[in-house]
C-alpha cells in the first residue's frame, strides 16, 4: 500500500468523521435552530467539543488530500490551489482551537479566542473556495476524474458562499435582529457550504484510495 493510498483513505476518514460529528449537533443541541444559525455556534456551550472535533476533521482532511495530491499535481494551477488547501487545513485545524463568541457580543468585548475565530473565518473561507475551483480544474482532465462530479460540487460549494455572503450584505452590521429577515436563512446554505465541501474532499480522494 502506497503513501498516496494511505493518506486518501484518510481523507475520506477524516471527512466522513466531520460530517457526522455535524449531523450528530443537531440532535445534541436541538436548541441552535439550523436555519437561523451558522455552524459554529454549535462550539458554544455543551457537547461543544463536538464541533471543535468537526472542525478539526476537516483540517486533517485538508491535510491529508494535500499529502495525497503533492506528486499527483504537476500544473501551475494544481500548486497553487494546493497552497490554498494547505493554508485551509490550517485555518481549520485551528478554528477547532478558538471557538467563536456569542452571537450578541459587541466588538469591543471579543475575546482573544473570539476575534481568532473570525480572523480565521476571513482567512479560511476563500483558501477553501479557491483550493475548490482550482485544484476541480487542474484534476477534470485526468483520466480518473473525467466521470466525477467536480465542477457540480464546486459549483455548489461557490452558490452556497454567494448566498451566505448576500444575507449577511443585506443585514449588515450593526442592523437589528428581525426574526422574519434573510438573516433566518443564513444557517442552510452555511451548512450546505459544509457538506458540500466535505462531499468534494471524498470525491477527489476517491480514486486514490481505491
Amino acid at each position: 500500500m502506497t503513501y498516496s493510498v494511505l493518506a486518501a483513505r484518510g481523507v475520506i476518514g477524516a471527512a466522513a468523521l466531520a460530517l457526522f460529528a455535524l449531523a450528530a449537533l443537531h440532535i445534541l443541541k436541538p436548541d441552535v435552530h439550523p436555519s437561523r444559525t451558522m455552524i459554529s455556534q454549535y462550539a458554544l456551550g455543551r457537547h461543544g467539543w463536538v464541533m471543535a472535533l468537526c472542525f478539526a476533521g476537516f483540517g486533517a482532511a485538508c491535510a491529508f488530500l494535500f499529502a495525497a495530491l503533492i506528486g499527483s499535481v504537476p500544473t501551475l494551477l494544481g500548486r497553487i490551489g494546493l497552497a490554498f488547501l494547505l493554508a485551509d487545513a490550517a485555518g481549520l485545524t485551528m478554528v477547532a482551537a478558538f471557538p467563536m463568541d456569542p452571537v450578541s457580543t459587541p466588538p469591543r468585548q471579543m475575546s482573544f479566542s473570539g476575534k481568532m475565530h473570525s480572523g480565521l473565518f476571513l482567512i479560511g473561507v476563500p483558501s477553501q473556495v479557491l483550493a475548490v475551483l482550482l485544484l476541480s480544474l487542474a484534476l477534470r482532465t485526468q483520466a480518473s476524474y473525467v466521470t466525477l462530479p467536480l465542477l457540480p460540487l464546486t459549483a455548489v460549494i461557490w452558490l452556497s458562499l454567494v448566498s451566505m455572503i448576500t444575507i449577511m450584505l443585506i443585514v449588515g452590521p450593526g442592523k437589528q435582529p428581525n426574526p422574519n429577515g434573510p438573516e433566518r436563512f443564513l444557517g442552510w446554505p452555511n451548512r450546505l457550504f459544509m457538506v458540500a465541501y466535505g462531499v468534494w474532499l471524498m470525491v477527489v480522494a476517491w480514486p486514490m484510495a481505491r
